[in-house]
């Protein structure tokens, strides 16, 4: 009989019995780090070949349907080569991975979203067009839609089965509050849908305006414009509009006007937002080469990121399309002009992680999303504003969000539940992983479980106690926090990343950042672990040393041999969450599955895990 072992590793303790001990006698050697194609080619090779070596025993398909995506080299010195997957050249949704290196060559660790076992037929029934024609009949907006579809193949991972799919795009920029971009996943043999969200990046801000403030813009002739040729950034007027923004001009350079003050907001914000990527984190712009840019500059010498305000009429929200940021005016009741720092900070963020991690815009990953667009947002309005922390450094939208009450706000990164003024209600956000939002709307709660990553940073940065875990944390600033949390993102981080792949990355950003011996790691795991995410430090220097004990999301940093495979479950097996390690065992064949850790020499360990065996073959012959 062939029994199936499911290993599901919450893993409650200090010590792995199964460890490495390895130390380094010198100092490692820099092999690469210059960033030329030298180093590029030598880089992917290498990362391909750990790759393969990490997966040779997962049905992830031939090694030619492993792609290099972009390799990038970063101030630490290490490499990051992101791989996607396919099948017969066909993209994966959401299959990826990103081999890190030492600067010595050596493997550091591997994000490793890879589909295993995909079983799909790769030859679709009918075209890209009928597809576009079935994805316009099941969306009731059709008929207002903005641009024409955008129509592209995958192969998409479902609840209970692998689908080849078209993955039909379909903006509704009209102003309404049904803006919208939907996206629907058509399956390409049967023509039924598989899976769809919503990929407008939106989000609520403040009308603070910032008073007095200096701003770039640029002399053609004897018109000044809203453009900042340097920063390679415009700001354009919609003049409640929804279909084309007209640049902002003045005769003598002073914006004073009051069909102006929204444009020098939303121009102030961008340059702010730019200059904390560039000081803080060495960022050049939202794709980090001061692009994407969408509109030739009036003195035709740059292409300009685009920022687009006084759109539509009454309308209460901003969003990121992919190309520009935009902002409504909001109806006065609910919102006033979406134009502060904040927010500028937020949207612009939204660009930055669709240009690295590129969270899918649902479910836990679209959360992340959210939360990290408040997360810098918050943090670019605190660099302007001068580094000084205030009650309302935490909140999202308070200045804005209903006017007339004063004091509140959309939300409230220090305390998710503060909407009701205490307790939990359907109302508020939840601030613990226990309490995270399940159902469909909101594209799965990106709005919402966004308080999980909002509590995690601020008990990161400025500490404090939960209320529901009982964790006490130590803030480490935001200077370390935001430091860790960009380089989580934008690193460690895949498109499926989940709220456990989140602490992994941001675990493993406080590693290279300070070490895995350090404050600020240890800060990162108790914020999460209060926010449940995870398991807690222990006391007295012992604490968990393995990270993703939960297989969640990826195998990182857990290596297979022998006969183990990684597996991520639709939901069958796992004692928790969704992941587990999956060893199929005939005769008399071994695996095992390991990650290396440094133990203390008078440590004493034990090892916990849940383990499930199964015996589920049916037929004439079972095995």
């Amino acid at each position: 009989m062939k029994k199936n072992l499911s290993i599901f590793a919450t893993l409650l303790i200090a010590i792995a019995v199964f460890a490495f001990l390895t130390k380094t006698a010198e100092a490692d050697k820099t092999v690469f780090g210059s960033g030329s194609l030298e180093d590029t080619e030598q880089v992917k090779q290498i990362s391909l070949n750990y790759l393969r070596d990490n997966t040779a025993n997962r049905a992830i398909g031939s090694a030619d349907e492993l792609k290099v995506k972009s390799v990038e080299f970063d101030e630490l010195n290490m490499a990051h080569t992101k791989v996607f997957q396919t099948v017969n050249e066909i993209p994966v949704w959401e299959g990826e991975a990103i081999v890190h290196l030492k600067s010595d060559g050596s493997l550091r660790t591997i994000t490793d979203n890879l589909k295993d076992s995909i079983i799909v037929n790769t030859q679709p029934n009918f075209t890209a067009e009928e597809a576009e024609k079935f994805a316009v009949q099941m969306y009731d907006g059709a008929a207002e839609l903005s641009e024409n579809p955008k129509v592209t193949l995958w192969v998409f991972r479902g609840k209970t089965r692998d689908h080849l799919t078209y993955r039909v795009e379909m903006p509704r920029l009209d102003g309404t509050e049904h803006t919208s971009i939907p996206v629907i996943f058509v399956d390409a043999q049967t023509g039924e849908k598989v899976f769809e969200y919503d990929n407008l990046q939106t989000a609520s801000g403040v009308s603070l305006y910032s008073g007095t403030v200096n701003i770039t813009t640029d002399l053609v002739g004897s018109t000044y414009y809203m453009e900042d040729t340097t920063r390679k950034m415009g700001t354009f007027n919609f003049n409640n509009g929804t279909t084309t923004a007209a640049r902002y001009t003045d005769t003598n350079d002073v914006w004073d006007a009051t069909a102006q003050k929204a444009g020098v907001d939303a121009h102030y914000g961008a340059a702010a937002t730019y200059d904390y990527y560039k000081n803080v984190h060495g960022r050049n712009g939202i794709d980090g080469n001061s692009g994407p840019g969408s509109v030739t500059s009036a003195d035709g010498t740059v292409s300009l990121v685009s920022s687009r305000v006084h759109y539509s009429t009454n309308y209460n929200n901003a969003y990121w399309n992919g190309t520009a940021m935009t902002y409504g005016d909001g109806d006065g009741t609910t919102f006033t002009p979406l134009v502060t720092l904040d927010i500028c900070g937020h949207e612009m963020t939204h660009g930055v992680t669709e240009r690295t991690a590129n969270l899918t815009y649902s479910n836990e990953s679209g959360a992340l999303n959210e939360s990290m667009s408040d997360v810098f947002g918050a943090m670019v309005e605190l660099r302007a504003r001068g580094g000084t922390i205030t009650t309302d450094t935490w909140k999202i939208g308070e200045q804005a969000y209903t006017p007339s009450t004063a004091g509140d706000a959309l939300r409230y990164m220090d305390n998710p539940h503060a909407k009701s003024g205490g307790g939990y209600t359907a109302d508020d956000d939840p601030d613990h992983y226990s309490e995270r939002y399940t159902g469909t709307s909101d594209n799965g709660g990106v709005h919402t479980n966004s308080g999980i990553g909002n509590k995690a940073f601020y008990l990161v940065a400025a500490g404090g106690t939960h209320h529901l875990s009982g964790v006490t944390v130590s803030g480490i600033g935001t200077s370390a926090a935001e430091k860790i949390w960009f380089r989580g993102l934008t690193v460690y981080m895949t498109s499926s990343t989940n709220f456990s792949g989140a602490r992994t990355a941001t675990l493993n950003a406080a590693t290279d950042l300070y070490g895995s011996a350090s404050t600020q790691y240890n800060t990162v795991a108790t914020a999460w672990c209060a926010v449940g995410v995870g398991s807690c430090p222990g006391s007295g220097g012992g604490g968990e040393l393995l990270t993703n004990g939960g297989f969640e999301g990826s195998v990182s940093p857990w290596v297979n041999s022998g006969t183990g495979a990684f597996y991520t479950a639709n939901g069958s097996y796992p004692h928790g969450g969704t992941g587990y390690d999956y060893f199929g065992v005939n005769d008399s064949v071994s695996g095992q599955t390991y990650q290396q850790v440094s133990i203390p020499s008078t440590a004493t360990g034990t090892l916990t895990f849940w383990l499930n065996v199964t015996s589920s073959e049916t037929g004439t012959t079972q095995y």
